[in-house]
């Protein structure tokens, strides 16, 4: 599990708000095609480790509601399927044309739900009171005993 703690370790430090979509996990793993995809993902644990390392950071994380329609609404025009079903991968809208990958509609769905939280603004600053920004850190190779030399 060390990805885990890299991946969300680097969220809760980069961004000032995570998002992140309650699944209905129980269902998902009704579905024999799904189930075993879905005891891999671990999206519990993701969950939770971002729900800490958020605390620790500064930053905050919002919890999109499981019943909430990310791929069923249009992220163009707003509206919503009555249906959309699983195999069907690709989203169009009846209303105003837009075909776009299920996916992506759903995290635009989730971005706009993140600016809607976000509001003012101030919730884009980090802990430290900057600008959200990637952290882009460079490795430094010591010589072995420097450390012990520099402090002496």
């Amino acid at each position: 599990m060390p990805a885990w703690h890299k991946l969300t370790t680097r969220l809760a430090h980069s961004y000032g708000i995570v998002v992140v979509e309650t699944l209905n996990v129980v269902g998902m793993m009704r579905n024999h095609r799904l189930a075993r995809a879905v005891v891999d993902a671990a999206p519990a644990e993701l969950r939770r480790q971002l729900a800490y390392k958020c605390v620790w950071y500064g930053s905050r994380l919002v919890e999109a509601d499981r019943f909430w329609p990310s791929s069923k609404t249009c992220s163009s025009c707003g509206a919503v399927k009555e249906k959309l079903p699983l195999w069907g991968r690709m989203f169009r809208c009846e209303a105003c044309g837009l075909v776009l990958d299920r996916d992506e509609n759903a995290a635009r769905n989730l971005a706009a739900l993140v600016a809607a939280v976000a509001g003012s603004g101030l919730e884009t600053l980090n802990a430290r009171g900057q600008g959200v920004r990637p952290a882009i850190r460079q490795a430094v190779l010591e010589e072995t005993g420097s450390r012990a030399r520099a402090s002496a």
